[in-house]
Order: C-alpha cells, then structure tokens, then sequence
C-alpha cells in the first residue's frame, strides 16, 4: 500500500532540511451480501439472517434499508452492534422485499441488496371430514389448502391417486373433487396432499 511516512531530505555542505509528509490514503467502501446472492427465500415463522461484508478505509458505517426505507425496531427486524448482520426472529409475509446493505465513510458510499421472498408452508383446513350421501347424489369434496407459493393438490382413494374421470371431475386447481351419482364402491377414506 502506499500509506505511510514519505520524507524529503535536502543536503548541502552547509547542513541539511527534511520535511515529512504522512500520506493516508482511503479505498472507497465495498459490499457483499452473503455470498453475493440477488435472491433470498424465507419460510414463515422461520429466522432469517443476512450478512453483509463490508470493507474499505476507514472502516463503512453499514445501515440498512428495505424497500428504500431505513429499518427500525417496529420491523421486527434486528441488526448487530457492528451493522453487518441483519437477524428477523420470526419471518412473517410484511418481510418479503427488497433489502440494501449501505455502506459510507469519508472515501465514499456503497451498497448491496438482496429480494426476499417469503413462502408459506400449506395449510389445509379443517384435517378430517366425515360426508354421508345418499346413492346416486353428487359427492362434492373440498380440499381448502392455502400457502406461498400456491401448493399442488393430489387427491387419493386409500392409497390411489385419482384424477379426473367418468363420473369423477377434478378442477383445475386440485380443490374440488366431485363424484357424480356416487355407489356405495365410491364409499370410503379419501384425502387431498
């Protein structure tokens, strides 16, 4: 590095002069999230932490942003002492966004983002029904999963996958299985996954 002490020394048969000059020189700030991802995917309830590499001289005040906003304690979100780790205890959806490692000192400001996606695990509500129908009536079973992103839906008889069917319509997006005039060989466990 060329940071140091450089002395000019003048001489003559009379004596001599010098004069010193401490010279300090600043590299601008440099960022890095993680290992340099542009994506991050979270599972809610699940902790997310993201770390931010910060070098330069002198060191970077690091601060961090989501979605252009400067976080705060109501984020839910905590950073460390030194700013390079950013810890949410417990993801939830209002997490997904945009987040900016920002970095700044005398030489300069930097920055590094990372997009935070947030996935919800699925849900299917209620666990167990119990349906009785009269012969030759139109089953209608209802499968009401939810989660992020939209989870694919399998319907099985036992241990058999069904799909759609004589006398058997499947929607298009897995909830809705209905069996129209319904035998008593249609009776049975059905489940949605």
């Amino acid at each position: 590095m060329d940071t140091g002490l450089y002395t000019c020394t003048a001489t003559n048969a009379a004596g001599n002069a010098s004069l010193s000059y401490r010279l300090h020189v600043q590299a601008p700030p440099q960022l890095l999230i993680g290992d340099g991802e542009s994506h991050l995917t979270a599972v809610a309830n699940d902790s997310l932490r993201i770390r931010c590499h910060a070098v330069g001289i002198p060191t970077p005040r690091i601060q961090w942003l989501k979605d252009g906003h400067p976080l705060g304690e109501r984020d839910g979100a905590v950073v460390s002492e030194d700013g390079g780790t950013l810890l949410i205890a417990r993801v939830g959806l209002g997490h997904e966004g945009l987040y900016i490692c920002q970095g700044s000192s005398w030489a300069g400001v930097a920055q590094a983002e990372v997009q935070v996606l947030v996935q919800v695990p699925p849900n299917i509500e209620p666990s167990a029904v119990d349906l009785a129908i009269l012969e030759n009536s139109t089953a209608s079973l209802q499968c009401l999963a939810s989660g992020m992103p939209a989870p694919n839906i399998a319907w099985y008889k036992e241990h058999e996958q069904l799909s759609s069917g004589p006398g058997r319509t499947l929607s298009r997006d897995g909830k809705h299985l209905q069996i129209q005039r319904a035998q008593v060989s249609d009776a049975g466990s059905y489940r949605c996954v």
